[in-house]
């Protein structure tokens, strides 16, 4: 009994499935090189656009990770309210998103920019439903036997 509730302990440790699900995204994450391959593929995109795309994909993860790199150092210096980082946070989000699509709509022009808002709109909704499903699973009676 003893052994058997060390068992269940362990595989119900949130800090192991965390770990694991960090893992899996950073796996799951596509370079700048397979995103502007798949938008080529998606758009039927020439070369010099795909090579443009990835250069700017390149940039943006460039920029993304110095971002990262700079709230990880401010927020060792500087203690937040949590709301008041999430919001700054989202701000600068959605400020990046709003001149990344303007220079890749100025790359592709506006009306493969428009089909590619399309399928990216339909992509991240079916990310959201594989999550919000893969969550009621977890919760449901008898998940995890």
């Amino acid at each position: 009994i003893f052994i058997m509730s060390l068992q269940a302990m362990a595989q119900n440790n949130p800090r192991n499935t965390r770990q694991d699900n960090r893992r899996s995204q950073t796996e799951m994450r596509w370079t700048a090189k397979e995103r502007a391959e798949n938008m080529a593929k998606q758009l039927n995109l020439t070369n010099d656009e795909t090579a443009k795309v990835q250069a700017l994909f390149e940039k943006q993860d460039a920029e993304r990770a110095e971002q990262i790199v700079k709230h990880r150092a401010e927020r060792q210096n500087v203690m937040q309210d949590r709301e008041q980082r999430r919001t700054e946070m989202q701000a600068l989000r959605e400020k990046a998103v709003a001149e990344n699509d303007a220079e890749l709509e100025k790359i592709i022009g506006k009306e493969k920019f428009e089909q590619w808002k399309e399928y990216r709109s339909e992509q991240q909704k079916k990310f959201r439903d594989a999550n919000r499903q893969g969550r009621r699973n977890i919760n449901a009676p008898g998940a995890g036997k």
